[in-house]
């Protein structure tokens, strides 16, 4: 989920406007256009949980056609989220600078697409520009602020009221493909090597065959951290209500210390180890019984693996909704404070108790989650 500062949406807003007088589409798509053997260019240059949400839309594009060409346009930020997917073949790497800009361009140019799809659901400076000069036959986006830059231009739902797949799988409709017909979960595949290391991990700590409890601290910003104390005192509360269940305490590299701080009155807890590549750290959430995690890309990993998970939301903004686990069992607890420190113990034990309570019975939960509970 995009969260911009003032100064970069007024900054945005100002191209955007520019862009409207120089970018001109809207050649109309054919009714009886066969899909089957385009060649497709999906535009997701933002963060690495926007790149997991739009591999539903992959799959079932290639379901429906195998013999769609697809390829991705990513940047150095979120490019390796897709470098295990065997249906994408090309990844275009977007480096932020003008020079990189002018690059891709002329090599997009080159490949003759027939279709351009923006998977932004706001409008991007960034993503109009690519749109407007990759030369695709048709460009293809969501209704908004930018969509002069498309030719076809498809209903946005509601960002309240809507989940994120949801929203972008109204994209598919172009192609003739109904999304209540096609799995729209989340798809990541880990390399058969890292699926060693997490087993070596796991068997290393004495965690095999355990029903082990996942703990992500790492933020994807800083309003998203915990807080050590709360971490601390929700471990000593598992540690107490799920006795046979070892606590694997999971961070980025550069939360290395701020996990060693958390662990460090608590010896039963288990420190994983530095994961190298973020195919590494999925390996690790693969294999957990559950997962508690702020707002960060591990929440659709776990959805991708249905691991069910307790996720904590900041949601300062009650019009756009939060990207909770889509398809898989989960409990989303919110704050609409900016910062996820106001969200208490008690309430993430209380949704950790009705998690496993569902994971006990194998209830099942619809497609579409009823909701957080906000605070």
């Amino acid at each position: 989920m995009e969260i911009l500062k003032p100064a970069e949406l007024l900054l945005r807003r100002f191209l955007l406007r520019i862009l409207r007088f120089v970018v001109k589409r809207g050649r109309p798509l054919p009714r009886d256009l066969d899909c089957s053997a385009k060649k497709y260019l999906f535009v997701r240059q933002d963060r690495i949980g926007d790149v997991l949400v739009s591999t539903s839309l992959l799959h079932a594009l290639k379901t429906r056609y195998p013999a769609a060409t697809v390829d991705f346009l990513l940047s150095t930020n979120n490019h390796f989220v897709l470098l295990n997917e065997p249906l994408v073949r090309k990844r275009w790497v977007y480096e932020r600078s003008f020079a990189s800009a002018v690059k891709i361009i002329l090599a997009l140019r080159k490949e003759h697409y027939d279709f351009v799809i923006d998977l932004m659901d706001n409008p991007s400076a960034t993503s109009t520009i690519f749109c407007a000069l990759a030369g695709g036959v048709w460009n293809v986006g969501l209704s908004k602020e930018n969509a002069y830059s498309y030719d076809v231009v498809v209903p946005l739902l509601s960002r309240r009221e809507t989940h994120i797949i949801d929203r972008l799988a109204m994209l598919l409709t172009v192609f003739g493909i109904d999304p209540a017909d096609a799995d729209m979960n989340v798809h990541y595949s880990v390399l058969d090597e890292n699926k060693r290391f997490a087993a070596e991990t796991f068997a290393k700590a004495g965690l095999a065959g355990k029903q082990v409890v996942g703990i992500n601290i790492s933020p994807g910003e800083g309003t998203r951290f915990w807080g050590t104390e709360n971490y601390q005192a929700l471990i000593r509360w598992l540690r107490s209500a799920f006795q046979d269940s070892p606590i694997l305490l999971l961070f980025q590299p550069s939360d290395k210390a701020v996990a060693e701080g958390i662990a460090k009155p608590l010896p039963e807890v288990i420190l994983s180890p530095e994961t190298r590549t973020f195919d590494e750290f999925s390996g690790l959430i693969e294999n957990l019984w559950i997962l508690i995690t702020p707002d960060t890309s591990a929440v659709h990993l776990a959805a991708a693996f249905s691991i069910p998970s307790v996720v904590l939301y900041v949601q300062s903004n009650k019009d756009l909704r939060v990207w909770e686990p889509y398809g898989s069992r989960s409990e989303t607890v919110v704050t609409e404070v900016d910062d996820l420190r106001t969200i208490s113990v008690e309430s993430v034990t209380q949704a950790v108790e009705r998690l496993t309570m569902i994971a006990a019975t194998k209830a099942r939960i619809g497609r579409h989650p009823a909701g957080p509970s906000v605070l």
